[in-house]
């Protein structure tokens, strides 16, 4: 323990030592000359706020200064602000553990050198411990996923380091104690840091007690101070890993689940005490990735799981499990690769790439392209009559028999029946060109003639249509950013409604349960009231008694208090202490003295001659001080049948008051319930709606890389798409031309 300047032991209320506050730190590093014995922190510089003196980032249990040394050496000086039994004892096994590791066996410099001042710091008049640690210069992790998470191949990467600086806390015993966002530092190589050694664990600490538990939104809800051992960090090593392979294997998870305001990665708290209502959890475990939704299920497992009982992370705890294998004539099929995080394809993939998630879906897209050597085959002819086609033959047949039958039945001019017989001719080519056009080969056909000419057309000019082309792709990468942008926009919505919702539900709850829960509190103190009101009456009853049974004859023993007086007092009728209630005073016009007079009982006022102020306050404080006696002697508790009434009709009071915040509660219940499904709806439509539209973009991309592709071989590919069109063209004459159309309508075929 630190002592004080004079020697002795600093403590304060009961013996516990009163450490200083960040803001009597702040003062006391105003002049370091004075308040540091160190060399370096004595003649250092303190890192200052504009308007407030030394910068402070303050937490749970220290607050941390930046001091810079005369040779530009830069430190951060943790100042403890609450007295943590044994710091001394603690730090210095740490460090002891640490300064014995070979950084040379270490997968990257994580551990971070630190010295710890028995006598750091004067506050206060008194010298309290400090831990100077070496600055370290780094983003923290959540800063740094933020930054970079478009960079899947960067996230990758820093998931694989991660996982090896993790290896090697586990290698030699050693658990940090809270891993989160805030403890872990990027460097500028990208290389990972570690701060904030109060609650790690060395093997010199085995038996002792955890200091703390971490932070709230890493920790299992199994985790208790008795975990406080080697095994204490791998639920937030799994947590984090999971985050970060998330993240690069598609970021478009971090703009769902994370949120900007709070104190966590894509998992929180109440994702692991209640994950039935996450909304988190469907979008990892449903993940078209099969090796996030495999960690994913690892690590909802491990949420019921004591700690000590969880598995190491490791390479080959990541590593798929291999498919079944095929029995020999059995089709191939593709194998899914394991391993670590750098063997996944980046989600994010260059030009002409698929990201990660829509791999299952259109990884075939490219393979259904239009192929180019052998041509399409034509279709050999009209088949199957429909009803379409039977009414388009009735129409013909009718149109051209109607001027005839006109000119028959009606007697038309002789010049009319040419003239009509033309027009009813059209009018059946007419619908037989229609029936024709409407048939689905045809449209085929045209359609495949259509797709040859405009491919002439790109051939003419390969290096305009690949322009066109690369421009088309352009078009559609920007459309699908714009997508993207506006449904991360949307879901970033829904998280903020849902966190205000949510809020807003908590607010009403506590508005409507407020009164309720304050009249419940209430319930002791009114049962009290409630059995001295129905003691009253007995208590009144003793008193009176005991009053009555005391003769006035007994104030003979006070001051000035003489037989004369006492004869007085019976001759008005105050023969008892219970013949008069109190004593008040009028003022005398004549004298200016006042006029005492006694209260009877029954309210009326009596002066007794002989008895003035002195006296009848005497006597007052005589009577006052009787009644004291007997109420002290009289019955304390009811009747039983009394006090079992009022005690019922407090529980009844106190099952209402419960039924209320029940009731209250099972309808904030409800309403979250309700807010959590919409929300949770509308974001897996969102989703859905995204991969959908997503996959058409993605088929379109790949048809136009596909043309782009085919531009290569300009000369020779015009040739192959001229004669082909020919080809096209003359079947389409020959097979679905208006004389098969109208024999396929006369005969069927």
């Amino acid at each position: 323990m630190a002592v004080s300047s004079g020697g002795r032991p600093a403590t304060g209320t009961g013996g516990v030592r009163k450490f200083p506050t960040g803001a009597n730190y702040a003062e006391a590093l105003q002049h370091p000359e004075l308040c540091f014995r160190d060399p370096d922190l004595q003649h250092g510089t303190v890192q200052q706020s504009p308007v407030l003196g030394p910068k402070a980032i303050s937490g749970n249990f220290a607050s941390v200064f930046s001091v810079t040394a005369p040779d530009g050496e830069r430190y951060a000086l943790k100042c403890f602000t609450r007295d943590t039994s044994a710091i001394g004892a603690r730090y210095t096994a740490i460090s002891t553990a640490l300064r014995a590791l070979d950084t040379g066996s270490l997968s990257q410099p994580w551990p971070v050198r630190f010295e710890f001042l028995e006598q750091g710091v004067l506050a206060l008049g008194d010298w309290f411990p400090v831990v100077r640690m070496a600055w370290v210069q780094g983003t923290d992790l959540m800063s740094w996923i933020d930054h970079h998470r478009h960079d899947s191949a960067a996230v990758h990467a820093l998931a694989d380091r991660f996982l090896a600086m993790v290896g090697d806390l586990e290698d030699h015993g050693i658990a940090h104690g809270d891993l989160q966002h805030g403890n872990i530092l990027v460097a500028d190589d990208s290389t990972l840091r570690l701060v904030d050694y109060d609650g790690m664990y060395v093997p010199a600490l085995k038996g002792e007690a955890a200091t703390e538990n971490g932070h709230r939104n890493y920790q299992s809800p199994q985790r208790g101070a008795a975990d406080f051992g080697p095994a204490m960090d791998r639920f937030s090593a799994w947590l984090i890993h999971l985050s970060l392979l998330a993240v690069a294997t598609d970021s478009s998870l971090w703009t769902q689940l994370h949120d900007s305001q709070g104190e966590y990665l894509i998992l929180s708290e109440p994702d692991f005490k209640d994950p039935a209502t996450s909304l988190a959890w469907p979008l990892l475990l449903g993940h078209s990735d099969q090796r996030l939704r495999a960690e994913a299920a690892h690590v909802r497992g491990f949420l019921g799981q004591p700690c000590s009982t969880l598995p190491r992370l490791t390479a080959d705890a990541l590593t798929l499990p291999a498919p079944p294998r095929k029995r020999k004539g059995d089709a191939a099929a593709p194998t899914a690769t394991g391993g670590t995080t750098s063997a996944a394809a980046p989600a994010n993939a260059p030009s002409g790439g698929i990201p990660a998630w829509l791999v299952d879906r259109v990884a075939s897209a490219p393979a259904r392209a239009v192929p180019t050597s052998a041509p399409a085959p034509a279709s050999a002819g009209f088949t199957g009559r429909r009803p379409r086609d039977l009414a388009a033959a009735a129409t013909a047949v009718l149109s051209t028999a109607a001027p005839t039958v006109l000119a028959v039945t009606v007697g038309q001019p002789e010049g009319y029946l040419p003239a009509a017989q033309g027009a009813a001719l059209l009018a059946s080519a007419a619908m037989i060109g229609v029936g024709r056009r409407l048939r689905p080969e045809y449209r085929t056909a045209r359609q495949r003639v259509r797709g040859l000419r405009r491919r002439a057309r790109e051939l003419k000019d390969p290096a305009g249509a690949h322009r066109r082309l690369e421009q088309e792709i352009q078009k559609l990468d920007a459309a699908t950013a714009k997508d993207g942008a506006a449904t991360d926009k949307r879901m970033q919505t829904l998280q903020t409604d849902l966190r205000d919702g949510l809020a807003r539900i908590t607010m009403d709850l506590n508005r409507r349960t407020d009164q309720s829960r304050q009249r419940k509190a209430e319930l002791p103190a009114r049962e009290q009231s409630m059995i001295a009101a129905a003691l009253e009456p007995a208590v009144r009853q003793h008193v009176e008694a005991k009053l009555r049974a005391t003769s006035i004859q007994e104030a003979r023993s006070l001051s000035n208090m003489g037989a004369k007086t006492v004869g007085a007092l019976v001759q008005a009728g105050i023969r008892t202490a219970a013949d008069f209630t109190g004593v008040s005073y009028s003022q005398s016009q004549g004298s200016g003295s006042r006029v005492a007079y006694f209260v009877r009982p029954g309210g009326h006022h009596v002066r007794v001659a002989g008895v003035g102020e002195a006296r009848a306050t005497a006597l007052d404080a005589w009577r006052r001080s009787l009644e004291q006696r007997a109420r002290a002697s009289a019955p304390a508790k009811l009747p039983g049948p009394a006090l079992t009434r009022i005690r019922a009709e407090i529980a009844t009071l106190r099952a209402q008051y419960d039924r209320e915040i029940k009731q209250a509660e099972s309808k904030a219940q409800q309403d979250r319930d309700v807010l959590q499904k919409q929300i949770t709806d509308e974001r897996q439509r969102l989703t859905a709606d995204r991969q959908q539209r997503a996959m058409e973009i993605q088929r379109k991309r790949a048809d136009l890389l596909q043309r782009q592709k085919q531009l290569s071989g300009a000369e020779a590919e015009r040739a192959r798409v001229t004669g082909e069109l020919s080809t096209a063209r003359t079947e389409t004459r020959r097979n679905l031309g208006v004389r098969k159309y109208v024999t396929f309508l006369l005969t069927g075929h």
